[in-house]
């Protein structure tokens, strides 16, 4: 891995896949397909809604993460988030995207709004994206600043959306993670939506090999890490949900 001025050295990794992917009934089928390689990374696969009678509905709207790019039979954190929680869940997942990118298959984050309003969720999860280091502080502010708030006059009043940022990873310099932050963090302050910062929370440790798929996804543990910290921040925004909203950084 070349090095980047202003990137922390990171010990040799290699890869490590462990633990059997989750299973939920699937009730609902493709919404769109996503795909092409990511860096070192296997091609995306469809997104799929997986709905349970009578439980909460999560729709996740994010990059290769979201997809679970780097775990067993695309098992990534979103199945595992909601095995946990005994949800049903919405993924709208595109590797290579991002608030101000649209990666290969041109999608930004706010052309999956109307899929998110479609499943009338009761929770939203939008994460990432380290996709943005190949944008701009002010493209991605001025995109962050849009998609937030057309995003949340999408859905049923009070509907709770999370918003996370990028995690640190063995392939991008931790200054760049950091800028992609603070530009997603201000735009949900703006709108007065809670924000949690994987990297500076370090959800996914970058020196940690055993959590690394490749040099920017998670492997098995590493996407049950990011499960293990959703969790209790959903059902607690669950159980907030008709309160007022206020801006506040959840932290995980």
């Amino acid at each position: 891995m070349p090095v980047v001025p202003g990137q922390r050295l990171r010990p040799p990794w290699s890869p490590l896949l462990a633990a059997a992917p989750f299973a939920l009934v699937v009730v609902a089928v493709v919404l769109l397909s996503t795909g092409g390689p990511g860096r070192g990374a296997q091609a995306d696969g469809p997104v799929a809604v997986h709905l349970v009678a009578g439980r909460p509905t999560v729709a996740f709207l994010g990059d290769s993460w979201t997809t679970g790019t780097g775990a067993t039979g695309r098992s990534g954190y979103v199945v595992r988030t909601a095995a946990r929680l005994g949800w049903g869940y919405g993924n709208l997942g595109v590797g290579g995207s991002g608030y101000s990118v649209g990666g290969p298959h041109s999608s930004r984050f706010a052309d999956r709004i109307p899929q998110v309003a479609a499943l009338n969720p009761d929770v939203v999860v939008v994460q990432g994206s380290l996709n943005e280091r190949g944008s701009t502080r002010t493209a991605l502010r001025t995109a962050a600043a849009g998609t937030l708030p057309a995003l949340r006059a999408s859905l049923q009043p009070g509907t709770p959306i999370l918003v996370i940022g990028a995690s640190y990873d063995p392939g991008t310099p931790d200054a760049t993670i950091d800028w992609i932050n603070a530009a997603i963090a201000r735009a949900a302050a703006q709108e007065g939506l809670p924000f949690v910062n994987p990297a500076t929370a370090n959800w996914t440790d970058p020196d940690d090999p055993s959590v690394w798929s490749d040099s920017i996804h998670p492997n098995d543990r590493g996407h049950q890490l990011i499960a293990d910290h959703l969790e209790p921040l959903l059902r607690a925004l669950i159980r907030q949900a008709g309160g007022p909203a206020s801006p506040a950084t959840v932290r995980g």
